[in-house]
């Protein structure tokens, strides 16, 4: 599917959606500048995004596929989801951001998609190292969450030593796909892109998107029922771990083995 075939897709088939290009706060930002931070440093210049299945999902991944940018990512950044259209009608991902940084000011942490890159930055933001990666033509917000103040009390001193004073968090939440939406990625071999964003109340209110700082950019890729040959297979065993197996032939026979979640 070309790229403007795409673009008429996703515009007719969300009805009521929330389009960021077209959203007038996504229009006001500016600037320019030196990336804050002489180096890559978690929470204050950029975020991890991690995926983990959840219902009804299998994961696949290449066991020896790059998991990040200084060894920050616990999953790869490129996944594909083994479908069963027939096992229900959504099946669940978890999206885990970290390091969320506490601040003394309310902030807006919200996870966006788009099935489309764009080749250049379309939002110029000098405080994140990595830049917006996401087409805007298409880009829907996928979750949009409040992060409000934080900050550690007074505490007196110890024998261990003390508290950080600005903890990091992780967010985690699930996302439902529409499993009757996905044989035509499958089909037609389609990615989607996924990109987390942190920026304070203030400026998200203001429309002053060139402040946010950015996770990596993460790609899903669907297949229909199995794991290809010699991908790692994740998923769900009843009691709610992680099971780990790898696909070792073409025709799916694996060798088990289960890890609590």
């Amino acid at each position: 599917m070309g790229s403007q075939n795409k673009k008429k897709t996703i515009q007719n088939t969300v009805a009521g959606g929330l389009l960021i290009a077209t959203a007038p706060v996504f229009a006001k930002s500016g600037g320019a500048g030196a990336t804050e931070g002489g180096k890559n440093q978690l929470g204050v210049n950029h975020l991890s995004l991690e995926q983990f299945p959840g219902r009804n999902a299998t994961v696949c991944a290449d066991e020896t596929a790059n998991t990040g940018k200084g060894g920050t990512n616990v999953t790869p950044n490129d996944l594909t989801i083994a479908v069963d259209p027939f096992e229900g009608n959504f099946i669940s991902v978890e999206f885990v951001v970290r390091d969320v940084v506490a601040h003394n000011q309310d902030y807006i942490l919200y996870l966006v998609y788009s099935p489309i890159l764009s080749p250049t930055p379309q939002i110029p933001t000098p405080k994140s190292t990595n830049k917006l990666g996401l087409d805007r033509s298409a880009l829907e917000i996928v979750s949009i969450l409040d992060i409000p103040a934080q900050k550690l009390l007074p505490q007196g001193p110890t024998r261990l030593g003390a508290a950080d004073p600005r903890p990091h968090s992780a967010v985690s939440f699930n996302f439902n796909f529409d499993t009757s939406t996905l044989p035509g990625f499958i089909r037609d071999n389609e990615k989607v892109y996924f990109q987390a964003a942190l920026i304070s109340k203030r400026n998200f209110n203001a429309g002053n998107f060139s402040e946010m700082i950015l996770s990596e950019v993460d790609t899903i890729g669907f297949v229909a029922n199995n794991c290809t040959a010699g991908q790692q297979t994740v998923g769900n065993d009843d009691e709610g771990g992680l099971t780990k197996s790898t696909n070792i032939t073409a025709e799916n026979v694996e060798i088990n083995s289960t890890s609590g979640k």
